[in-house]
């Protein structure tokens, strides 16, 4: 399935506003869309800022995010990157970590100009 690169820099939220999903420091930083690296499926997400605690005491917070769309014939260093299908705002083809359930964040901004496959 086609998508748009997914990028370090782009602006993602937990399920659970105001939390703020980032990747610290991108693996790679030679191919870049923009000026920002290209994500690969060796980045890790984290999240600042759940706010599911507040909502259901005593429930553990979103604490990082697994990405499951990895593009089959883009690699960067032999690596897939990993793709976001639908334009922002959006569910994204991942999980977060910490919460029972797993909830999906949001990518509200990504870059619009590079697709992948």
């Amino acid at each position: 399935m086609p998508g748009l690169l997914l990028h370090y820099g782009a602006l993602m939220m937990c399920a659970h506003p105001p939390g703020l999903v980032t990747i610290p420091a991108p693996v790679q930083q030679r191919v870049r869309v923009g000026a920002n690296p290209v994500a690969t499926s060796a980045d890790v997400f984290l999240v600042a800022g759940c706010g599911f605690p507040a909502t259901v005491p005593g429930a553990p917070p979103c604490t990082s995010v697994t990405w499951l769309h990895t593009s089959t014939r883009v690699l960067v260093g032999g690596l897939p990157v990993l793709l976001q299908p639908t334009p922002p705002v959006s569910l994204a083809p991942a999980i977060g970590v910490g919460t029972p359930p797993p909830n999906p964040p949001m990518v509200q901004a990504v870059q619009p100009r590079v697709r992948g496959m």
